[in-house]
């Protein structure tokens, strides 16, 4: 139903419609907006991929390396913030990120740090990835716990092998634990990918619909303020075949 009603002028409203050919994409390719939108997009998804499963990564190999309920704290800690609801982080951290009264600059101010206080959802240069920062945050743990299964799969032999060799830890990191994480890493990447893709509760709630301006919308934000906010259904339907399309791509390589 969607690649049908994208050629089309359906409004939402009506069952009548009209054929239209690629008339709606070529309105959403040449809009002003629609590259800001698709910078934003590929900037979020490369903060998030790229922060997130490095982090995940590193962090995994530091908690299997620590005592078991040394780990397991540290674990459960990491992976708390995935029990939230979305909206609800959206807001607390809307909270942290004021730039009057929120947690991160007032603790900066009070560290005499008063030019790193910025306008974190406000200033166009920083929304995106202060946004990224808050959703790595969020589901950090999810993907830390794939990590961490491939780690503790990984054969004690190969390090103590390695060790009687003379290999330091970062060495048997690079040279033992990366490559048999290739698994691992191939499942987070694609399933991080197309989710901050398709991510649309966080990033709307922390820019208040995508603020300010065009600067902190994303293609998921902009398929909901074409649908729901201006009635242009036509023009959804085409930019979420644009999003389906880019996540199939992401998922075959």
């Amino acid at each position: 139903m969607n690649i049908r009603y994208c050629f089309t002028d359906y409004n939402g409203l009506i069952r009548e419609v009209n054929f239209v050919g690629l008339a709606n994409f070529r309105t959403i390719f040449k809009s002003s907006y629609f590259a800001t939108i698709m910078l934003n997009t590929i900037k979020l998804a490369l903060i998030y991929v790229v922060g997130l499963n490095a982090l995940g990564i590193i962090f995994s190999a530091m908690i299997a390396k620590t005592g078991k309920a040394f780990g397991n704290f540290v674990k459960s800690l990491l992976f708390f913030p995935c029990l939230l609801s979305m909206v609800v982080v959206g807001f607390v951290w809307r909270l942290i990120y004021n730039f009057n009264s929120g947690l991160l600059n007032t603790t900066l101010r009070n560290l005499n740090l008063d030019m790193f206080a910025l306008e974190w959802l406000g200033q166009r240069s920083l929304v995106i990835p202060s946004v990224g920062a808050c959703i790595i945050w969020f589901a950090l743990g999810y993907y830390l716990l794939i990590y961490y299964a491939g780690i503790i799969a990984i054969p004690n032999e190969l390090y103590e092998a390695a060790e009687v060799e003379g290999a330091s830890s970062i060495q048997q990191f690079f040279h033992i634990t990366l490559p048999l994480l290739r698994p691992a890493i191939t499942i987070n990447v694609v399933l991080s990918s197309v989710a901050i893709l398709a991510s649309f509760d966080l990033p709307f709630v922390l820019t208040a619909g995508g603020g300010p301006g065009y600067y902190g919308t994303t293609l998921a934000i902009e398929i909901y303020r074409k649908a729901y906010n201006t009635m242009q259904m036509g023009e959804a339907f085409a930019l979420s075949v644009v999003l389906a399309v880019i996540c199939i791509l992401i998922a075959l390589v």
